[in-house]
């Protein structure tokens, strides 16, 4: 976490799907607050889970450092 914003956020391949990601961004927003984070724009499964959890990309985008990818910005 960074103030609001969700820096990071992983969940181990053996491990995704069983409810593990939901718990963490849950645990993440109620008792941290956290309201906002960045994604890679390719990555579009992240995407779907973190708007299943309240968040909306807001069109604004960044370069990741040191690639050629972008970084979308989601809000809750």
């Amino acid at each position: 976490m960074n103030g609001t914003q969700l820096s990071k956020i992983y969940v181990d391949s053996f491990f995704q799907s069983q409810g593990v990601g939901d718990a963490l961004i849950r645990y993440a927003t109620e008792e941290f607050g956290a309201d906002n984070l960045w994604a890679l724009e390719k990555n579009k499964r992240a995407i779907s889970f973190y708007q299943n959890h309240g968040f909306q990309v807001t069109g604004r985008k960044r370069l990741e450092e040191n690639t050629t990818e972008y970084l979308v910005k989601l809000e809750r």
